[in-house]
């Protein structure tokens, strides 16, 4: 499909992280560089404004932030006049040999009042526990941050988040530091709520932080075949831990195994993702880059491990997956949301889908819908994918909010940056809706839909009202179709339908001197005017016998005929309802009932008279067991 509104923007280093401003979600502030020892390729932070959706940008500020190590990750703090940056960066290899790295600075960014914006640094910190081997000291590094979903930007609520960072090529040493994020120098051991040290060899290869309120978060994160989800409870206001460490971890899910006879590995998980409070969001790659999937991954309230519900396999050329991430819009009042998904691929290409949170009511989901695919969407391999926080917005009382858009930016190693900028859409026209992604072709089946159904209610309407007041036609003769006004004329008004009942039970109007119904008999006995009550002359009264059809499922069906005599002239075994033995009676009035003719309620007085068909070797196997 073609192509939303694309910003391009290009800096002078490869880039490994990237992240969106949330008090102002059109600033993206990216980094990375040339690490160590490569002259002339520095290691920078960049921000970009992409407010105006300009064919290229340019950088509204920069920094050199540091001379020792490439930025491996980026997360951001919203201020009120711009954003606190979380840097996963190095210290000197010398500095590192001896312990001491303090890989996590922050940074603080001011957007521009006037002209230019404003990088500059805060502060340095280190969480990780300094590795035991030399191996350690020297490869290990911050490879994840991520802090918990932003608050509304106009909430009055306290921005009380938590964060986590992970290491990696730190041996047997890598571990998960959980922090809590509420300051723009987190000191340890203080601001530290837990820390989660890996088995040997491990190392987290993503994470996610679900805030559940009240202090209470799940911190899911990925190891290459497992899923751990880790609930933490923390007080902020008494710098307090309130949860049992290892003891609220859940081993959610393995990769399984291959089949004996298959000789391919197992499935890697690359990115994991919360998007409700019971689903989680797992990227898989398969092995020998022969693809990649996406799962859902469903969480349980009994604390037991996790079971996958929903499977999405990737095209062929997506050979593997690099990064992926998913973002959040508004809930409505039962609370469901649409989430939208991006993946990016190896072979370059930005794969986008949207699946439905039905609301913690019916706590279920949607299938994926497929939104679009771009290919060739950067000359190198990307490296990070990164949707910009959405918020419901809240305009003015009795005002509409203006156009909402939803941004995507991928990075890549070529030092080139892509910006698609989706409208949302409305699902209602309230003054404050749900927003979703729709692409143009759903948007068209949706319109063409709501049309057709609108024109189907107002030609049914037309057609039921010409039967009324427009017999001939002439007042919707240029309003509707030929070939619906012919339609028309099948159609009858609701009394000619209960004319042409009555006329079918009618014997007058039948060829021969019974005709059969299936209507009730109350209905029957009123059209033919018999009733043990009557007034009528015998003469003038209709008669009335029911038959039981053993060789059709033991149907029922009702015959008129002139009088009595002709009942008995041609039924000859055929008695009235007062001259059967109790055990017949007893077995008509279920068979009536079952048949729908007739209803306890109504009483056995309307049956008198009626004549009822013996139903021969059937009513006399009844009554042999009701003897016996």
């Amino acid at each position: 499909m073609s192509r939303p509104t694309v910003s391009k923007a290009r800096t002078s280093y490869p880039l490994y992280s990237a992240t969106w401003a949330t008090s102002k979600p059109s600033y993206l502030i990216v980094g990375g560089g040339g690490g160590a020892g490569r002259h002339g390729v520095k290691n920078k932070i960049s921000v970009f404004d992409f407010s105006s959706r300009a064919p290229n940008v340019e950088p509204s500020a920069e920094i050199d932030a540091s001379e020792h190590d490439s930025v491996t990750c980026l997360a951001s703090l919203g201020t009120k006049d711009g954003a606190i940056l979380y840097a996963g960066i190095n210290d000197s290899e010398e500095e590192r040999l001896k312990g001491q790295n303090e890989h996590l600075k922050a940074f603080e960014v001011q957007f521009p009042k006037t002209a230019q914006a404003k990088v500059s640094l805060l502060s340095k910190t280190a969480l990780f526990t300094p590795p035991a081997s030399a191996g350690g000291k020297k490869e290990g590094y911050q490879r994840i941050v991520r802090l918990s979903p932003p608050v509304q930007r106009n909430s009055n609520a306290p921005n009380r988040r938590i964060g986590a960072v992970a290491s990696c090529l730190a041996g047997d040493e890598n571990e998960i530091v959980v922090f809590s994020a509420i300051s723009n120098k987190p000191e340890n051991p203080k601001d530290i709520i837990q820390r989660i040290t890996l088995h040997k060899s491990q190392e987290a290869n993503d994470l996610d932080i679900l805030d559940e309120g009240e202090g209470i978060f799940q911190l899911a994160y990925c190891l290459n075949n497992d899923v751990y989800v880790q609930k933490i409870q923390y007080d902020f206001s008494k710098k307090r831990t309130l949860s049992k460490g290892d003891a609220n971890r859940i081993h959610a899910y393995t990769v399984p195994f291959p089949d004996l006879n298959e000789k391919k590995g197992r499935s890697k998980i690359r990115c994991i993702r919360w998007f409700s409070p019971s689903h989680i969001l797992l990227l898989v790659n398969k092995p020998n880059r022969s693809g990649a999937e996406l799962l859902v991954l469903k969480m349980y309230r009994d604390g037991n491990a996790g079971s996958i519900i929903l499977r999405k396999t990737f095209p062929k050329h997506v050979q593997a997956a690099v990064d992926m991430d998913v973002a959040l819009l508004d809930a409505d009042e039962e609370g469901a949301y649409q989430a939208v998904v991006a993946v990016a691929a190896i072979d370059v290409s930005l794969t986008v889908l949207t699946i439905d949170y039905q609301g913690k009511k019916t706590d279920t989901i949607s299938r994926f819908s497929p939104f679009a695919t771009y290919k060739e969407v950067h000359e190198l391999q990307m490296t990070k994918v990164v949707f910009s926080p959405f918020f419901k917005p809240e305009p003015k009382p009795g005002k509409k909010p203006g156009p909402q858009y939803l941004r995507l930016a991928t990075t890549s190693l070529g030092n080139s940056i892509d910006v698609e900028t989706f409208e949302l859409y409305a699902l209602s026209n309230k003054t404050s809706p749900r927003y979703v992604l729709q692409s143009a072709r759903s948007r068209a089946i949706a319109d063409t839909a709501k049309y057709i159904v609108i024109a189907m209610i107002v030609a049914a309407v037309a057609l039921i009202l010409q039967g009324f007041v427009d017999p001939d036609g002439s007042l919707t003769k240029g309003l509707i179709p030929e070939s619906m006004q012919n339609a028309a004329k099948s159609v009858k008004a609701p009394g000619g339908v209960v004319h042409d009942v009555r006329s079918a039970a009618n014997p007058n109007n039948a060829d021969s001197p019974a005709a059969k119904a299936t209507h009730r008999l109350r209905d029957l006995l009123h059209l033919h005017q018999h009733s043990p009550d009557s007034a009528q002359p015998p003469a003038l009264q209709k008669a009335l016998i029911v038959h039981h059809d053993a060789d059709n499922d033991g149907a029922l069906s009702t015959e008129v005929h002139e009088g009595e005599h002709d009942v008995v002239k041609e039924h000859t075994k055929a008695k009235r309802w007062e001259e059967l033995e109790q055990h017949e009676q007893h077995w008509w009035r279920e068979k009536l009932v079952e048949a729908g003719l007739w209803t306890i309620e109504e009483g056995e007085t309307i049956l008198k008279g009626v004549f009822f068909g013996q139903a021969g070797a059937i009513i006399g196997r009844v009554a042999a067991e009701v003897l016996g």
